[in-house]
């Protein structure tokens, strides 16, 4: 029994730690100018822990990547796909960015999907722009609200800091 609640406050601490981490990480991603998440963007995508760098297989369509923001067309002419490692899935891949597969989104008119999270899921989530727009959305199933980021890079950099609060709170508490 004691085993039990000993077990339960770990659990309970573990969230609530993990949690702080988060909010300040959050934060911190949020007030970066869009050259400060480049460089950083740049530098956490060499994680072969989180991240899969599939190279660009041929030329983009210009049309597309017209209207594409900036940022995204940088990552778009370099990668087929930019895979968060551990979500992969024998029919349908990897949850990440797919630049090969730019499509009008599904869950909202007026956006482009250029990936995706939890796609056989109640949480299925399109990661998308607006064209001619600066900025990278979710859009959400089960959800009206979409969440915003300022650029792909700060998108990439909520990625990679979930993943890692995640494996270094775990690892504290002897859970990873």
């Amino acid at each position: 029994m004691f085993g039990w609640i000993k077990w339960l406050w770990k659990q309970l601490q573990m969230e609530k730690v993990k949690s702080q981490r988060w909010e300040a990480q959050r934060q911190r991603i949020a007030r970066l100018s869009v050259e400060q998440a480049r460089e950083e963007a740049l530098q956490v995508l060499q994680d072969e822990r989180v991240f899969r760098l599939v190279p660009a297989s041929g030329v983009r369509d210009a049309q597309i990547l017209a209207q594409l923001p900036a940022d995204v067309q940088e990552l778009a002419v370099q990668y087929d796909r930019i895979e968060l490692v551990g979500t992969e899935d024998e029919w349908r891949g990897a949850d990440g960015l797919d630049f090969s597969q730019i499509t009008p989104a599904e869950l909202r008119e007026g956006f482009l999907r250029i990936g995706r999270l939890a796609p056989d899921m109640d949480v299925y989530t399109e990661v998308c722009i607006r064209p001619g727009e600066k900025g990278v959305y979710e859009l959400y199933l089960d959800a009206a609200e979409v969440r915003e980021y300022a650029s792909v890079y700060h998108w990439i950099l909520n990625e990679y800091w979930v993943d890692r609060v995640l494996r270094e709170v775990e690892e504290e508490f002897g859970e990873g």
